[in-house]
């Protein structure tokens, strides 16, 4: 018997392996087509959105530097980009508002949702500090320093220091607050490319403390 087929005995075993395997194939090469152009499909409508959102904080930033209304942009923003950076980026903005209308309690609810809804951990921990600052305020010392405790984000350490200095003078625990503020200054100085708080006032803040057990 010979070892090569005939042209009708090889035809014949394509038609049988066709038959057994042609529709697996058919569907395999169909779910990869699908595949590849549903992700582009996908990749092009997140770019869309984040173009649209791009846009729209655009939009909602100069009119608020124009002192005109932002209300639709705000509206559309709270519910087509709820939980994006831009939507956290107008949550710290409309705390600053309530801020400077000294509404305290408004302004850390929206601070309060910032911190939950932002996904990348320095924007969080920003959300987190203005939380620290507000509970200061309404002298929630306590919570104060759980916000503060929380923050890990490099950067801030001045800041976190600072504020953690003004709760121990709060609650009269100078030599704390010593150590805090001397911390800041020295986070401060370690990084003078990013003075996020100038060192003259820490250093100020420290030279005023005295401790009145003394």
């Amino acid at each position: 018997m010979s070892d090569f087929l005939t042209d009708e005995e090889q035809a014949e075993r394509l038609k049988r392996w066709w038959e057994q395997n042609g529709t697996s194939l058919i569907i395999g090469v169909v779910l990869a087509v699908a595949a590849v152009v549903g992700w582009r499909y996908y990749q092009g409508y997140v770019q869309d959105r984040a173009d649209a959102a791009s846009d729209l904080f655009a939009s909602y930033v100069a009119a608020r530097n124009e002192a005109a209304s932002t209300e639709d942009q705000l509206a559309l923003i709270d519910t087509e980009f709820e939980g994006s950076g831009y939507h956290v980026f107008t949550l710290l903005y409309r705390a600053d508002d309530e801020i400077e209308a000294q509404d305290w309690e408004e302004a850390l609810a929206l601070l309060e949702r910032a911190v939950q809804l932002a996904d990348v951990d320095t924007l969080k921990d920003i959300a987190r500090y203005r939380v620290a600052k507000v509970l200061y305020q309404l002298d929630r010392l306590d919570d104060c320093e759980a916000q503060l405790a929380a923050i890990r984000s490099s950067g801030l350490e001045a800041l976190v220091a600072v504020l953690s200095g003004d709760v121990f003078v709060a609650r009269g625990d100078i030599e704390r607050a010593r150590i805090a503020y001397q911390s800041g200054i020295d986070a401060a100085r370690r990084d003078p490319a990013n003075p996020v708080l100038g060192v003259e006032l820490m250093e100020l803040k420290l030279a005023s403390l005295v401790d009145e057990s003394q």
